[in-house]
């Protein structure tokens, strides 16, 4: 049996805005595993998580509860897992603009890179070439499809598959995933996509997805593609420099697909020592009906044994919030500390 867990909080605080408006989250998430050795080569296992939290706006609570974080039961051998819960399913090669960011919502600028699970039953098998291939069914996995419809009285289940194949100096991602096979919310939506990750002198990738919508009454094509680069310059201890650009276009394939989101984001790091760092991320954002948005954040992160430390400056413009982090509106900081046991 193996306990853990971690403590953490953290407050944004725009310079404009009053204290009255700024959030606050205290969250703790305890983790038990169990493991059971039933053969040699074959073990069963249990993972539990709590997310306890509490979340205000300055002194004022607006929220606070207690959920299942992870809930799952685990079979491992050595070439293959099955796990059946709540679970976090995340892959592709992109840091920062994830076209593949289907089942989760880990952002690259929260250091704890916490993110909701899915339920979901997942298998997961390694093939003695190197080639790893994934199979899942979920029950009611978030999309953005389904808010039209509104809530169901069942359930929707999903399946998908994922496909890698390891190359020189690389990996070939391909990934299918078919929304809502039992038709319970009347949408249905199938993608398709292929992301592939080189490592040379520099690092590339890039993700592109096709989407086919079917909607009550109407239909929708979209395409989504990204391709990222990185590179360590030889500058002091290292300056990490990470690089996407993104586009995305809806319509129809017979007719035709006109551009909906462009995006472009950067991503830097420089090691002040074993404990310190400098982080420094900037996105823009733009639509037909929106001017280039520009989204910058600079931060420090340090880590002292079991504990984390988190400071940014951020400028954060009136626009749909982006995958789990919550800033108000302006400039302002933020301020994250953790404690793990």
């Amino acid at each position: 049996m193996e306990t853990q867990g971690q403590v953490s909080l953290i407050h944004a605080q725009s310079f404009k805005a009053g204290f009255k408006d700024s959030p606050t989250t205290i969250r703790y998430i305890p983790e038990l595993r169990l493991d059971q050795q039933v053969k040699a080569e074959l073990r069963l296992g249990l993972d539990v998580a709590l997310d306890l939290y509490n979340y205000s706006l300055g002194d004022s609570l607006t929220e606070m509860d207690v959920n299942f974080y992870r809930l799952g039961l685990r079979y491992d051998s050595p070439a293959t897992q099955v796990r059946i819960g709540l679970q976090k399913i995340n892959f592709g090669p992109a840091r920062m603009l994830r076209v593949l960011q289907w089942f989760d919502q880990v952002d690259v600028r929260d250091p704890l890179a916490l993110s909701p699970g899915v339920w979901a039953g997942l298998g997961h098998h390694y093939f003695e070439n190197g080639v790893d291939l994934r199979l899942w069914m979920m029950a009611d996995a978030p999309n953005q499809w389904r808010n039209v419809a509104g809530s169901q009285d069942e359930w929707p289940w999903d399946l998908g598959a994922r496909l890698e194949v390891p190359m020189p100096k690389g990996t070939l991602g391909m990934t299918i995933h078919q929304l809502d096979l039992t038709e319970v919310s009347g949408i249905s939506e199938t993608r398709t996509a292929a992301d592939i990750r080189f490592d040379a002198i520099i690092g590339l990738w890039s993700e592109t997805m096709l989407s086919h919508v079917q909607l009550p009454g109407s239909q929708m094509d979209m395409v989504t593609i990204m391709a990222g680069l990185d590179y360590t310059f030889g500058i002091g201890n290292g300056l990490y420099v990470a690089v996407e650009g993104l586009t995305s276009f809806a319509g129809a394939f017979d007719d035709t697909l006109d551009w909906q989101v462009r995006s472009v984001a950067l991503m830097s790091n420089y090691s002040l020592g074993l404990s310190d760092a400098l982080v420094a991320y900037v996105y823009t954002m733009e639509t037909p009906a929106m001017d280039r948005k520009i989204i910058p954040m600079l931060g420090w992160n340090h880590t002292q044994g079991n504990w984390l430390f988190y400071l940014a400056i951020y400028d954060m413009p009136q626009l749909a919030q982006i995958a789990s982090l919550t800033l108000p509106t302006g400039t302002g900081v933020q301020f994250n500390v953790a404690y793990s046991h």
